[in-house]
């Protein structure tokens, strides 16, 4: 038997996990950078003067984290094996408590353990997030979904500014170092959402408390096109194990180790300017409780930005084209920074600064997701991305110490030169894509053969293959019927289960000859598309 269902109603399933998975996901990382980063308001705050910290110490607090962030990496391979709810309700209660603890400490080699405990907690949790997502979402989905989740770091940085603004000054009014306050007040909410994670958070689609019978049919449909059309492996009920030879074939691909490069350099300025922003702010001229102000509008900036800019980029079906463009912005708002005395046009270019890099990290990490085939290819790229990425934040966290206030040239001079590299190795990349997927077509088993039996090779990889110095032109992908229908075999509990719950506005097909017509012509629909598709996303 099939069930019958239109894109509609697909459309409404991914709606659905949106509107269930989306808002959870990115409160907890809006939580985890939060606590990340807050050290930078801390710092105005009165950290320093509370034990008698130089400026090299304060970096090496910084240090101290993403230290422990990148030797823990490998943690995050727990996403395939461990269940998401009981995996993240640990990650979220750890670090939650470990935040708050640094608001007793009585000396700064406390501080700095914390500190580095802190980076093995959030290590876990925020780099296997996009290989999580890729569980619910198609290759054409993930990168606005990437955005959303992504878009949590600048609202938590702009978030952080003005939360740090209000408690600060209602610390001051209290015995209490505004610093303790803060650091103990920003590390309370994740220990209360790691309770709501351990309930609401879904594993896999096959366990979503918010899918029905019916939605998850459809889920189950959508992930048999994955893998029959797109070639992935991914499995839809999820077996929570980890596949050594996909892992083994991930380390041997030169790509992940581009991606991983261009991680590192967007990160160090990611991992820098929210740090250092208040104090960059202060050292402009403005007062300590102003700069923490101040530094929020840039990031409500770049939280917009990011998502339109992951929205168009799965519209078109591409990440280089967005990348180059933004990290140029990014370095062009650094360059500005190096160079300008002027207060106004310096404020201003923070902002051109924060909406780039935001947003070509994400782009990256989708980028990254949508090239892997296999459930532990997406774990071990993901891994690889990251512990090649989070050495940009040990250059990134000291490029602004105290010597070089109030303008700090080689800091951003050297975050500038970073986004440009970003640029060129997006394109570099962009053209080893394109000459695979050349490749993939040269192969018999990726070539269309006309009724005369000739081969057809698409446009794209004819030109690629009369000159390779020419521009390739992809054509866009043809559009499906909006109104064609979409079937899913079911079994004869799951239609005797979904009449019961729909009566007549359920729409199964049950007749034999039907059946087998459905079944054979989509055999055919099916091997057509796998080879009409190009492998890699561009």
């Amino acid at each position: 038997m099939l069930l019958r269902y239109s894109k509609q109603e697909e459309a409404e399933v991914v709606g659905k996990t949106d509107r269930y998975l989306m808002p959870l996901i990115t409160t907890l990382f809006v939580l985890a950078f939060l606590d990340r980063s807050n050290i930078g308001n801390a710092r105005i705050a009165g950290l320093e003067e509370s034990f008698n910290m130089s400026s090299y110490q304060f970096d090496w607090l910084l240090t101290a984290f993403y230290i422990s962030y990148v030797s823990f990496e490998w943690i995050g391979f727990l996403w395939n094996i461990v269940p998401a709810h009981i995996y993240v309700t640990m990650c979220m209660f750890s670090w939650g408590l470990i935040a708050s603890l640094q608001s007793i400490v009585f000396n700064y080699f406390l501080l700095f353990i914390l500190r580095f405990l802190l980076g093995i907690g959030e290590a876990s949790f925020g780099p296997g997030v996009p290989m999580y997502l890729s569980f619910f979402y198609q290759r054409k989905e993930i990168g606005f979904r990437t955005g959303i989740f992504m878009s949590a770091a600048p609202l938590s940085t702009a978030f952080a500014g003005t939360l740090a603004y209000f408690i600060t000054a209602v610390a001051d009014h209290t015995p209490i170092d505004s610093w303790r306050v803060l650091l103990f007040v920003e590390g309370i909410p994740c220990m209360i959402m790691a309770f709501v994670t351990w309930h609401y958070l879904p594993d896999r689609p096959s366990t979503a408390y918010f899918l029905n019978l019916k939605d998850k049919i459809i889920v189950r449909s959508r992930y048999r096109r994955r893998t029959e059309v797109d070639g992935e492996a991914v499995s839809h009920a999820g077996t929570h194990s980890f596949k050594w030879s996909e892992a083994l074939e991930v380390l041997q691909d030169p790509k992940v180790y581009v991606t991983g490069s261009m991680f590192c350099l967007a990160n160090i300025a990611y991992s820098s300017l929210p740090v250092f922003l208040p104090l960059i702010l202060r050292d402009m001229g403005y007062e300590s409780i102003t700069a923490q102000g101040l530094s929020a509008p840039p990031y409500m900036v770049a939280y917009v930005v990011v998502l339109f800019t992951t929205y168009w980029s799965d519209k078109r079906k591409s990440r280089a084209e967005f990348i180059v463009f933004l990290s140029s912005v990014s370095a062009a708002g650094y360059f500005i920074l190096a160079l300008s005395r002027h207060t106004l046009i310096r404020y201003a270019s923070i902002f051109f600064v924060a909406s780039g890099f935001y947003s070509v990290i994400a782009m990256i990490i989708a980028w990254t997701v949508n090239n892997q085939s296999s459930e532990s290819g997406k774990g071990t790229g993901m891994v690889m991305l990251n512990s090649i990425g989070q050495f940009g934040p040990l250059i990134g966290t000291r490029l602004y110490p105290d010597s070089d206030s109030p303008y700090y040239e080689r800091g951003m001079f050297i975050c500038s030169a970073s986004m440009m590299m970003v640029a060129v190795l997006a394109i570099l990349l962009r053209r080893h894509l394109a000459r695979l997927n050349v490749e993939s077509y040269n192969d018999e088993n990726y070539r269309l053969v006309s009724d005369e039996g000739e081969p057809i090779v698409p446009s794209a990889a004819a030109e690629e293959i009369e000159g390779p110095e020419e521009e390739i032109i992809y054509e866009e992908e043809e559009e499906e019927d909006e109104e064609a229908s979409r079937y899913e075999v079911i079994s004869a509990q799951e239609a005797r289960q979904l009449r019961e719950e729909y009566g007549f506005d359920i729409d199964i097909v049950d007749d034999e000859q039907s059946v087998e017509t459905v079944l054979r012509n989509g055999a055919k629909v099916v091997t057509k598309r796998q080879h009409m598709k190009f492998k890699y996303m561009l």
